[in-house]
């Protein structure tokens, strides 16, 4: 039996959770998440080894003392996920609930006037109509960085500041974060020597964070600043290439689209388990086309993480030959045991997966405070599918966004003589899995940690430097164009 791994790359911890009546204390909540880490966390002592345990007590130390201080909910969030990502970057994370920040919000409203949530700002005033107005005046002498730009729920006005020609602002417009305002500056953005764009973006909290920018797309249309921005104002021009860019960074579901008669093209977003029944559909619906093409493109960039269940379909379009995977090892306690009778629930108690968790839960109740084996062997061979003619190539493209569940499917479909892998090195976020989700005592912080640790290592580290693709796909070439780069690669053109 294979361990199933869930994993989540992106873990959102704003989950619904009773809180209970004493209020949230940051020094007690810092305590509570030290032990459970240390108690249950599979890489926990692994990265304590590699720095240090004197490195750690003073790393602990000085964070704690934070905690003491830390006045209200956002500050003790900042000092409890500076103090757990020291361990790493990924399968980890804590935050507040979605009670907390309701009471937090309720709390802040009833502060005397004139009291701030979050920092104050620099406000630039403007409203959409006076840009618009403003951008028709200069027509063509308006700065390509200048116009009306959207990315999830923030809507900003690029301009530039009074009296200078170098240095930029962006303004929100409108927001679906009750956190800003309009007018308030969300990116401050200056003009290197080098033609670059750098400066600083306050985030959701206000906090400032360095970024740099870079215009995109033929006709600028597009602006790279943490995340893709697409521009509203001017209306934006797109090529072929771009609009597909486009429609595969957007979409929440997979889709399965012809390049040409050699070459097709599989966008898959998420590996959420709840996105398998979708890739399952998808795959159904184009069975017979995917079997008689040359060319297949899976496009996982910017991925989710998820569940291996949700790749599975993926893998007899792939197989060439035995598939090697190995196993991990589980930390036995009873908060991890709870763990996998939860992960039982969700798939159903019944069922093949189901049945498989209690069994690991069974076994961790017997060795508590010891490891135990995620699989009957700490390896194991896949034999079970039959090598198809078609597809003949299979190019996945991936990059920095790709961690967890995804990197395991790379890590996989690599072994096939077909795969070759495309983009850029891989998130890192895979050596530790299989996360538990738990809640703080007082009700106001969900933390997330791992309970299993891969059998490839010492050897063969996935979190330290990620998956490396076998085709580097340098700064010459536009993300935007990775599709149409490697669809003329695996076309010999």
């Amino acid at each position: 039996m294979h361990l199933l791994r869930i994993t989540v790359f992106a873990a959102a911890f704003l989950l619904s959770t009773a809180i209970h009546a004493q209020p949230c204390a940051c020094p007690a909540t810092f305590d509570w998440m030290v032990t459970t880490f240390e108690q249950n966390d599979a890489g926990f002592q692994l990265v304590v080894d590699r720095k240090s345990q004197a490195a750690y007590a003073e790393h602990t130390q000085a964070l704690r003392a934070k905690a003491d201080s830390a006045g209200d909910l956002i500050a003790c969030s900042r000092v409890l996920d500076e103090w757990l990502h020291w361990f790493r970057k990924g399968h980890i994370g804590i935050g507040p609930t979605e009670q907390a920040q309701q009471a937090d919000k309720q709390q802040k409203a009833s502060t005397p006037v004139g009291a701030t949530t979050f920092p104050a700002g620099r406000m630039v005033k403007i409203t959409e109509a006076e840009l618009v107005k403003r951008l028709e005046r200069a027509g063509s002498g308006r700065h390509p960085l200048e116009g009306v730009w959207a990315l999830g729920p923030y809507r900003v006005g690029i301009v530039r500041q009074p009296k200078d020609s170098t240095h930029f602002d962006a303004v929100i417009l409108a927001s679906e974060n009750k956190n800003w305002r309009p007018g308030e500056v969300k990116v401050e953005l200056e003009r290197t020597a080098d033609g670059r764009y750098a400066g600083t973006f306050y985030m959701g909290d206000h906090s400032p964070e360095p970024v740099e920018a870079a215009l995109q797309g033929s006709g600028g249309s597009m602006l790279q600043m943490r995340g893709v921005w697409m521009r509203q104002v001017p209306a934006p021009q797109f090529s072929p290439a771009e609009r597909m860019h486009q429609r595969a960074m957007d979409a929440e579901a997979p889709f399965l689209e012809r390049l040409s008669d050699n070459t097709l093209y599989l966008r898959i977003p998420s590996f959420a388990f709840e996105q398998k029944v979708l890739i399952d559909s998808v795959l159904a619906a184009h069975d017979a086309l995917i079997r008689s093409t040359a060319n297949l493109i899976i496009d996982i960039r910017y991925g989710t993480g998820g569940s291996d269940a949700s790749y599975g379909g993926l893998i007899p379009y792939l197989y060439t030959g035995p598939i090697r995977s190995v196993g991990v090892k589980l930390r036995a306690t009873a908060l991890n045991a709870a763990g996998y009778e939860a992960y039982a629930d969700m798939f159903g108690r019944d069922t093949e997966d189901g049945r498989a968790c209690l069994d690991v839960a069974a076994r961790m109740r017997a060795s508590l405070g010891s490891w135990i084996e995620g699989d009957a062997q700490r390896w194991s061979v896949d034999s079970t599918h039959t090598a198809l003619p078609f597809p003949q190539r299979v190019g996945i493209l991936c990059n920095e966004g790709n961690g967890s569940t995804d990197e395991q499917f790379l890590l996989e479909a690599r072994t096939s003589y077909k795969v070759k892998l495309y983009g850029r090195p891989t998130f890192g976020s895979l050596d530790a899995s299989n996360m538990r989700q738990v809640t703080s005592p007082d009700g106001c912080f969900q933390l997330g940690y791992t309970m299993s640790l891969s059998h490839r290592l010492p050897h063969m580290p996935v979190d330290v430097m990620g998956i490396q693709p076998d085709h580097y796909l340098d700064g010459g070439i536009p993300e935007m164009e990775w599709v149409e780069h490697v669809q003329g690669v695996l076309e010999g053109r």
